[in-house]
């Protein structure tokens, strides 16, 4: 009997159709509608007359929210499937954008970043899972090419931000770039998704080994058939809670860290409001060089490539302390843009690697949840400690030395499932 499934060609292009897409949501309704706002904090404060603390408490909110949406993100995919889900947090977070042109007083623009937290894990969860099905030897690279978006947005949303601020105000600004969400994100998740591999009748596995196969390399190295447990058995271990625990702290120091960029190079520094503009665009472009540096590290050192990234969020830290002129200013920007972008790819392969197949689901919507819990915290702690002590220096230290405690517990962690794990 012939074999009626889409030939190797057509499956390779269905995967990328998954990578582009996820390119575009990350980049446009993820990454490229929250680096508006440290961008847009100082003309918000300004405008609305708000302090420091009731004006990035947008993102505290935002990510606290999405930490608890992240609990439950696994389980809609699963049940209702990916389409079903993605478009309409797609449509909600492109919603909740236009409607900050609409925003008078404090509640309602708390109102919108709950609305815009919900959506966004959502979306980010349903990336990287289908990715995770698609994928297995290339996980890392794959997910790491998808999450550039965000450093090709990082080139064109910082700056154009700051000029939409200078021409139309904060509130113009948004609603034009909650259009941008609806339109383009909801053609490309309509017409070029496609949700799992199996659904034509092959494995993540068999494409990996076709693909290594038509570049003439050796095939990737083969687990067994074990899917990995249940996500119920393993929820209430310490391994796991180890995991959880790590991956908040990385959203303390990565996303925390990032929200006070350009206010940090604009107040602490002499280098003014274009510089800091343009260190958060520094920032954010290094971090697609930094996805795929750590996406190739993460398939061939798993959680020890994790561990190194942990690290390097600390040293990028350090680095902030003696900026001053041009030098230190790119210096500082060039790491932390690349221990941005590890930290981005990190959640499939923790998953994946720690854990197997079968709870991945459950696993990247846990992990997502956790980070956005661990940055939504850092975030509010940290503006709070500018408050409170009237600089940077104190919460600045916190972070480095939770940063280089993070990274030792990820060198605790055993990849079974990874294909070059090799037990002690």
């Amino acid at each position: 009997m012939a074999d009626i499934r889409p030939s190797l060609a057509k499956m390779r292009q269905y995967a990328w159709a998954n990578v582009i897409t996820g390119f575009l949501v990350w980049g446009i309704g993820l990454a490229g509608v929250s680096m508006m706002m440290p961008v847009m904090y100082s003309n918000i404060s300004e405008t609305m007359d708000w302090t420091v603390a009731q004006t990035t408490s947008f993102m505290v909110i935002k990510s606290a929210v999405s930490a608890i949406a992240g609990l439950f993100a696994g389980a809609l995919f699963v049940r209702f499937g990916l389409k079903k889900v993605l478009l309409p947090s797609v449509w909600a977070v492109g919603v909740s954008t236009l409607a900050l042109y609409f925003v008078n007083m404090l509640w309602e623009y708390y109102a919108l970043a709950v609305i815009s937290g919900a959506a966004s894990i959502v979306c980010l969860v349903g990336i990287q899972l289908t990715l995770a099905r698609w994928f297995e030897a290339s996980l890392g690279r794959a997910t790491g090419i998808a999450m550039m978006g965000g450093a090709a947005a990082g080139a064109v949303v910082p700056l154009a931000t700051n000029y939409g601020l200078e021409h139309y105000g904060w509130q113009a600004t948004s609603g034009i770039a909650g259009l941008v969400v609806l339109v383009t994100l909801s053609l490309f998740v309509i017409f070029a998704v496609h949700e799992r591999p199996e659904d034509y009748g092959y494995s993540a596995e068999e494409l990996d080994h076709a693909n290594a196969a038509a570049r003439g390399k050796a095939p990737p190295a083969r687990l067994g058939s074990d899917p990995g447990p249940e996500f119920k058995d393993i929820v209430r271990t310490t391994p796991f809670i180890m995991l959880v625990l790590a991956t908040a702290f990385s959203g303390v120091i990565s996303n925390g860290i990032n929200e006070y960029i350009p206010l940090f190079i604009e107040h602490q520094t002499d280098l003014g409001s274009t510089m800091a503009a343009l260190g958060f665009t520094i920032v954010l472009v290094l971090s697609g060089l930094g996805k795929l540096v750590f996406g190739w590290l993460f398939d061939r050192f798993s959680t020890k490539g994790v561990a190194m990234c942990w690290a390097l969020c600390g040293i990028a830290v350090l680095l902030a302390f003696p900026v001053s002129g041009l030098a230190t200013f790119a210096l500082f920007t060039v790491v932390r843009g690349l221990s941005h972008g590890g930290i981005v790819v990190q959640a499939p392969i923790l998953g994946r690697h720690i854990y197997g197949t079968r709870p991945i689901a459950q696993l990247i919507a846990i992990l997502n949840a956790t980070f956005h819990l661990g940055a939504a915290a850092g975030i509010g702690l940290i503006g709070l400690a500018v408050d409170w002590t009237g600089g940077y220096t104190v919460p600045f230290i916190f972070v480095m030395v939770l940063a280089f405690a993070t990274a030792l517990i990820g060198l605790t962690f055993k990849p079974k499932y990874w294909s070059g794990y090799r037990e002690a």
